[in-house]
């Protein structure tokens, strides 16, 4: 090995022997206990008096040896601490983690905020010690606790309309004016809560459910009250579209958010496909849109800014049966006429056809004096009445002389 290599081999070994020692020297330096702080502290947010109440600790930790560590809890604020409530046995632990302790106090017998502090020490030469809430990047080893202690909590559900049900246990209340219910129910209580899924508004509006503030949508639920609280659900508007028709293709009834733009087209001639009507070639003709909107127009596009009520009219075509019509009528007038003139000429009797054949000089007429019938000169009744005929006079005549 050369001279320059081995001087440089040496000042290299000798940089990385110092970065080694200040190494070490700053792990002695630092502390055993990295971080001690009271991560979180699980409580109720209101209890009844004199009620057991349950509280979780949860103290994160990172130790670069072993250490001993506890949790303990006081009445009182950390700037006034009072008496000692409960602590941990102490344990031994070391590298990095958490540790949880289940703490059950029972709750003050008055009513009133009850403040609690929660302690995380670390043992120091014979010592117990925490990091205050200045030791933000160690700790804070110090955590305040409110718990509000009353027997009844203020339950408030909104949901910005007035006059909308809510059922709570069987119990039914409506909305007020500004939209919202609010009821005082025992603490601790689960409640189970329902709503309607839709509203009525009358014939043409309703309310629509679309959910809770918490992101859930269901209309029964179930609420453990721990406190005070407010559940916001929402609804929203919608407006009834109604067309009415002659034709059952186009009448309908749907309901729309405010704003849509609903299209409606119609066939502007329509042959029923079945029936009499359909077999009579009749048609239908459309003519425009009455009511809520006016158009000679077969398609348009409707607003929906209110509830609407449409009327797609249409008239009936009687071209396909008039000539047949006229015809028919022609026809059987034709008939009636040849019928009553028949039944006004009767057919001559055998008197009349002898009148007519012979002629009034040849045959002696005779009438009868009750019905005017005709009769011959030999009947001594009318056959039509039955009455009895006068002899004529020429009979008589020659009655009178015969010897």
């Amino acid at each position: 090995m050369k001279r320059g290599q081995i001087l440089g081999l040496a000042v290299v070994l000798t940089f990385a022997f110092s970065l080694i020692a200040g190494t070490v020297a700053a792990q002695e330096d630092e502390p055993n206990v990295g971080l001690l702080r009271v991560y979180d502290v699980g409580h109720p947010r209101q209890v009844a008096p004199s009620s057991k109440v349950a509280f979780t600790i949860d103290v994160e930790y990172g130790i670069r040896f072993n250490a001993t560590i506890k949790s303990a809890m006081f009445q009182g604020s950390p700037e006034d601490l009072g008496d000692e409530l409960w602590h941990s046995d102490p344990d031994v632990v070391s590298g990095g983690g958490d540790r949880r302790w289940n703490v059950t106090l029972t709750a003050p017998s008055s009513e009133q905020e009850w403040i609690l502090t929660v302690l995380a020490y670390y043992l120091e030469q014979g010592k117990w010690k925490y990091y205050p809430e200045s030791e933000t990047f160690r700790g804070p080893g110090v955590a305040r606790v409110n718990v509000k202690i009353a027997s009844m909590a203020t339950l408030e559900i909104n949901l910005g309309a007035s006059d909308i049900p809510v059922m709570i246990d069987g119990s039914t209340a409506k909305t007020a004016a500004g939209g919202s219910v609010t009821m005082q129910l025992p603490v601790g209580g689960a409640y189970q809560i329902g709503i309607e899924p839709i509203v009525s508004r009358g014939e043409s509006t309703r309310l629509v459910f679309v959910g809770w503030d918490d992101g859930s949508n269901a209309t029964a639920r179930s609420l453990v009250l721990d406190g005070d609280s407010t559940m916001t659900g929402t609804y929203e508007e919608q407006y009834r579209l109604r067309v009415n028709s002659p034709l059952s293709a186009y009448d309908y009834s749907a309901w729309y958010d405010p704003g849509t733009v609903v299209p409606l087209s119609v066939d502007p001639v329509v042959v029923p496909m079945s029936g009499i009507l359909g077999a009579l070639g009749f048609r239908y003709i459309f003519h425009g849109w009455s009511g809520d909107v006016k158009s000679n127009a077969n398609s348009i596009n409707v607003t929906m800014d209110q509830p609407k009520v449409i009327n797609a009219d249409f008239s009936l075509d009687y071209t396909a049966i008039v000539i047949p019509a006229i015809v028919a009528v022609g026809v059987v007038g034709a008939v009636v006429l040849v019928g009553l003139r028949l039944r006004a000429e009767p057919e001559p009797t055998a008197v009349e056809k002898q009148v007519e054949e012979q002629g009034p000089a040849d045959t002696a007429a005779k009438f009868c004096d009750g019905c005017g019938e005709l009769v011959e000169d030999s009947w001594e009744h009318c056959t039509k009445c039955g009455r009895a005929l006068r002899p004529s006079k020429s009979s008589g005549d020659e009655s009178s002389n015969v010897k």
